[in-house]
Parts: structure tokens; C-alpha cells; sequence
């Protein structure tokens, strides 16, 4: 980044070369305050822009230093203006997500110019977050100064909601889901009440047109509600020849053939046959990561008796084995939970998935002999995330002398105990090749500790 010299008459000049914010919210800051962190990005943008010009950067910071005067964020052009408030957005967001509709409300309160700036921009009114208890009134308002710019949907249920506030906002949104970006649904209650409320959302989105729609997620529906039982949400996408990421909190059939991503987390009550399992991945025909967590598969092609319950921890590789032909071109591979058994048979065929070069690994109990079995199924990966260290304490042993994953140049670890911090991290720099460059707290407080090795940053694993 830039430098840009910030100071006062008789301080020291800092140079400015990275801003990082780790908590944030909009909601207890001032629309003075806004103004200046706005002044602040507008003047590391004005320092930017002279510095493409400039050969020289010793030159700049001599005469920052010696008083030359900044541009004013309320003499920029509105185009520049309307980038950088842009930038702020997506820098502070989605740290707040539910403030981020009303940051244009705030910027309109600086000043009567970026009031005329940010109530013209249709990009700034684009995040579109509905919690069903906020004015209807002003979401119009949001819909209509997003003119026909894409648009990020987010609704969540809560148990305030009624039957007449859905039928209201379906008539808002309905005109509205051409231009979803995103679509986000959620329930923060699993209340029978909402199984009425929830399938007229979907019902709806199924008579709209998504030729915009990159992201779609349903999640929180849960305690025996199964949305594919109720409604075929497939038609929500089924003309979404954008999307490539989605995540669903049941099973679904969607058509998703432009699908790069796919996260399945389905409740406790779902089941989903195997034939129906196998015949969504082969509709993904540009698949090449797939997420999944928990048990839900039954009536396995391999299985002597067909199972009523769900197999005791059915994992990609299992999958691996039964459907090679559209499993190889994997990139990115989560196993969650995974047990040993699941990893001894494929071994023998080194290496799995040849373009598999991230790898997430989450046992689900102790087991000593899980990273072996890993390494020999996986020997390509460059970036291996491990959520939990206390189910993988014994994996890595001071005295083992070969290197796990030779490519790997990525790694990140997680729920280290500060007692067994040290002793791990010298396991770790023994069995994985390279060191560890950084050691840090997790500041979402999701672990006592973290370690990130390679080139990475634990930013670039979350």
C-alpha cells in the first residue's frame, strides 16, 4: 500500500503502509467519526493515485512532511468519492452485516455533497438485509436507490414475524430477484409456525428469473423440517447460470452446473439416498469443491444390508471410492467428521485426488494414525487446515523424522491449549517441511491459540 504521512503541528509524522480493523461497529460511531475515517481512506487514495506518477517515493514523503496540503474528500470528484466509500464498505463489512444497509444513511449525514453522492451511487444501497422486523417502507426505499444494480439478499426469520409481513415483502421483493447477487435465507427459530411462513419465501423466488445469482444459501431450518419435502427449491436456480457457490442446510437437487462450490449440512432428521446423492454431484459438472457435514447418506451400492439409519461416518473418500470419475477433479476437500477406517482402504491406490491442493481435517475423536492415512490419500496439498488440535495431539511426534506433505506451503491449526502450544509447534516444524512463520491468538476468541504456517495468513483460511 501506499505510505501516506499522517501528523500534527509539533508530532512525529507515522507512516500509514497498512490499515487492519478487527472489531467494528457502525452503529456506536458518529457520522462525524465516519466523515473522518472516510477523510482518511480519501487521502490514502489521493497519495496512491500520486504515487503512480511518481518515481520517486522518498520525493512524497519529504513533502508530506514539509506541510503540503491534502485533497479534500468534499473537492473529489463524486465518481472517486463513490469508489472509496465502496471500498470502506466492503473493508469494515461484513464485520456488522446488519449495519451495512444503513451505511449510506450515514454517509448522507456528513454532508450535504456526500448526501448528494451517496444517495445517487446505486452500488452503496446494494446489500439488502431483512430481518423482517425492520420498516418495510425504507427496504423500498433501499430497492429503489439501488436502481438496476446487483443486488446481495439476505432474510432472516425470527419469531416476531407474521404471515402478513412475508405476503408484504414478497410483494416488495418479487419484482427485485432478477437482480439477486446473493441470496441468503435463515431462521433463527426452528418453531413449527414457520414451516407455513418459510415455504411461501421459497415459493415466491421459485416464479423469478436469476441471471445474476452467483451465491445462494439456506441454512437454520432444522428440528424435522426438511425444505425438500416441502417445496423443490431446485426451481429457485434453476436458470442461475452464474452460480458457483452454495451451501443448503438439507438436501436439494438442484441443477447446478455452473456449481464451483458446494457446502451440504443437513439436519439431524435428513437422510438422503445414495443414488440421489450421486446423481446431484454428476448434475455439478463444474465441481471442484464439495463440503459436508454430518451423516445423511444411506442404501450404499456396497452395502450387504441396506441400512435405516445413516452409516457411522460416510466421508468424501468413501465417495472417492464409489465415484472416482467425478470426484478427481477436486481442489478442495473438507472431511468432517472423519475416522480412520474411512481413510485405510484408499491408500493402496496413491495418489487421490491429483489436483487436490487444499485439505480441511477434523477427526471426530483422538486417533493417532489419522494424519498417516491422510497423507497417504492426499500427498499433493499445499494448504491444510486442522480445526481441532486436541483430536490430533498424538498425530505429529517430536521424534518423527519424515516430512508430511512435501508441496505443502500452507497450514493453519486450531484450539491450542497454551500449555501444549510450544511443545506442538516444534512437533509440527519437525513433520511438515519449511517453519512456522507466525504464531497468534485467534481475535474472534473461536481458540485459545493459533498457529499459521507457509505463505498464508489465517485470514486467507477462514
Amino acid at each position: 500500500m501506499s505510505k501516506l504521512g499522517l501528523g500534527a503541528s509539533g508530532k512525529e509524522t507515522r507512516m500509514l503502509t497498512s490499515l487492519t480493523v478487527e472489531s467494528f461497529s457502525w452503529a456506536r460511531m458518529s457520522a462525524h467519526a465516519i466523515g473522518s475515517v472516510v477523510a482518511v481512506i480519501t487521502m490514502a487514495h489521493t497519495v496512491q493515485s500520486d504515487l503512480e506518477t511518481e518515481n520517486d517515493s522518498e520525493a512524497l514523503k519529504t513533502s508530506l512532511l514539509d506541510g503540503q496540503k491534502a485533497t479534500l474528500a468534499n473537492e473529489l470528484p463524486a465518481e472517486l468519492l463513490v469508489h472509496i466509500f465502496e471500498t470502506a464498505q466492503k473493508m469494515f463489512f461484513p464485520l456488522d452485516k446488519h449495519m451495512s444497509w444503513r451505511f449510506p444513511f450515514v454517509l448522507g449525514n456528513v454532508s450535504r455533497y456526500r448526501h448528494q453522492v451517496a444517495y445517487g451511487a446505486p452500488t452503496l444501497w446494494s446489500n439488502v438485509d431483512i430481518s423482517l422486523l425492520q420498516d418495510l417502507g425504507g427496504l423500498q426505499v433501499c430497492l429503489s436507490r439501488s436502481k438496476d444494480s446487483p443486488i446481495d439478499l439476505n432474510i432472516t426469520f425470527t419469531p416476531a414475524v407474521s404471515q402478513r409481513d412475508v405476503s408484504t415483502l414478497i410483494g416488495i421483493l418479487q419484482p427485485h430477484y432478477r437482480r439477486c447477487r446473493s441470496i441468503r435465507v435463515k431462521s433463527d427459530s426452528s418453531s413449527y409456525e414457520f414451516h407455513t411462513k418459510i415455504p411461501s419465501i421459497l415459493g415466491s423466488m421459485c416464479q423469478g428469473h436469476y441471471p445474476m445469482l452467483q451465491h445462494i444459501c439456506v441454512e437454520g431450518f432444522e428440528e424435522g423440517f426438511d425444505i425438500s419435502v416441502d417445496l423443490q427449491p431446485f426451481a429457485i436456480v434453476a436458470d442461475a447460470v452464474n452460480l458457483t457457490s452454495t451451501d443448503t442446510s438439507s438436501h436439494t437437487s438442484f441443477p447446478l452446473t455452473a456449481v464451483t462450490q458446494l457446502h451440504l449440512a443437513p439436519s439431524n432428521y435428513t437422510l438422503v439416498l445414495y443414488t440421489d446423492f450421486s446423481n446431484m454431484l454428476w448434475s455439478c459438472r463444474s465441481l471442484v469443491t464439495l463440503c459436508a457435514y454430518n451423516d445423511f447418506i444411506v442404501e450404499w451400492p456396497t452395502d450387504p444390508i441396506i441400512p435405516m439409519t445413516p452409516m457411522t461416518c460416510p466421508s468424501f473418500v468413501t465417495y472417492a471410492s464409489l465415484d472416482m470419475r467425478k470426484l478427481l477433479n477436486f481442489y478442495g476437500l473438507t472431511i468432517a467428521p472423519i475416522v480412520s477406517r474411512d481413510l485405510r482402504g484408499e491408500t493402496s491406490d496413491t495418489p487421490r485426488f491429483p489436483v487436490l491442493k487444499s485439505l480441511t481435517l477434523a477427526p471426530a475423536y483422538v486417533d493417532s494414525n489419522i494424519v498417516d492415512l491422510a497423507n497417504a490419500c492426499f500427498p499433493g496439498i499445499k494448504l491444510l487446515i486442522l480445526p481441532n488440535y486436541d483430536k490430533l495431539s498424538d498425530c505429529f511426534k517430536m521424534t518423527d523424522s519424515r516430512p508430511f506433505w512435501p508441496e505443502l506451503d500452507g497450514l493453519a491449526v486450531r484450539d491450542i491449549h497454551d500449555q501444549a502450544s510450544p511443545t506442538f509447534g516444534c512437533a509440527l516444524a519437525l513433520a511438515v517441511p519449511g517453519s512456522l512463520v507466525n504464531i497468534k491468538n485467534d481475535p474472534n476468541g473461536l481458540a485459545k491459540g493459533s498457529i499459521v504456517g507457509g505463505g498464508r495468513s489465517m485470514e486467507d483460511t477462514t
